[in-house]
């Protein structure tokens, strides 16, 4: 049998425990409460007796709480105020406070969640922000009308509308330290050297993101017959790359916590910046509402300031 996790009194008891306390009078207790002085009586010693203690001395017409009821009593102020509280901002609680953001596994795990304690804090406490996951194929096809931001690949945006730049995106191949040893030779004399070495390919279906063949477009280097893994999720492809399974195409919006920690680090000197950029866009939803538009111009303006 599972117990409950709270073992505590009715709330009854505790309001009037409450009341009795505050007031030092069972009568006036009674009267706020609109209940008798002998119910006021029974919790009290109700609870006196559930505790084994004195709440109250008894001193001819007049009450004083002894140490143990000077406990209580500001635990049960403290505790009925949260609650208080808490209704009155659940009560108050509309769509306007709640702002829902959909992205793909990836873009959650490795762009937002970094950054949800910062957005939070510039949102503010009372905005409610929710994370749904969703591949791009489902927002396109059968969205969610309680989305009210999502992101897409494309052009770069302009900052006219209700879709915001991201990041513009730049990659550079990356590998574990471990992995970096171990092939240090090849990989100090270049790409072209590379024939043979385990790429990790993400082989998801393309939405407009680089690809290996468009790196080495880039770089002016033929493909060297490298040995292809595939992998359909970037997450799990940073997770292969981090044990040293291959050289992974990494994303500069992506990646930092894994070169920051040391977990990976550069196969090239330099990040090849491409045509294409993360955007966020706001839905129908989202462009009616204060927090959603908010949103929005953070997140442009985190990667205005990460290009300075």
């Amino acid at each position: 049998m599972i117990r409950s996790r709270y073992r505590l009194p009715s709330t009854s008891s505790l309001t009037a425990f409450e009341a009795a306390a505050r007031h030092l009078n069972f009568s006036r207790a009674a009267q706020e409460l609109h209940t008798s002085q002998s119910a006021i009586s029974r919790h009290i010693a109700g609870l006196e007796q559930r505790l084994n203690v004195l709440l109250f001395l008894r001193r001819r017409k007049r009450l004083a709480l002894t140490e143990q009821g000077e406990h209580l009593y500001r635990a049960v102020v403290s505790g009925l105020d949260n609650i208080q509280s808490a209704f009155a901002m659940v009560s108050a609680w509309s769509p306007e406070h709640e702002l829902t953001i959909a992205c793909t596994h990836e873009i959650s795990h490795l762009y937002l969640l970094p950054r949800f304690e910062e957005l939070q804090a510039h949102m503010g406490q009372d905005v409610r922000i929710r994370i749904l996951t969703s591949e791009y194929e489902a927002l396109e096809f059968s969205p969610d009308p309680r989305i009210d931001l999502a992101f897409a690949y494309g052009k770069p945006s302009d900052g006219q509308g209700a879709s915001r730049s991201v990041f513009q995106e730049a990659v550079c191949p990356v590998c574990s330290p471990q992995f970096a040893i171990d092939h240090a030779d090849r990989l100090e004399a270049g790409v072209g050297a590379w024939a043979g070495l385990p790429l990790l390919l993400l082989t998801k279906q393309n939405r407009g993101w680089a690809t290996w063949e468009d790196w080495f477009a880039r770089v002016g280097v033929p493909d060297p017959s490298a040995a292809y893994t595939g992998i359909d999720n970037y997450v799990y492809l940073l997770e292969a790359c981090t044990a040293g399974r291959g050289i992974a195409l990494g994303w500069k919006g992506l990646i930092e916590r894994h070169i920051d920690s040391g977990a990976l680090q550069l196969c090239w000197p330099e990040f090849i910046h491409m045509d294409q950029g993360l955007n966020a866009y706001l839905t129908t939803a989202g462009q009616t509402k204060q927090p959603a538009w908010a949103c929005l111009e953070y997140l442009h303006e985190q990667a205005q300031s990460a290009l300075m």
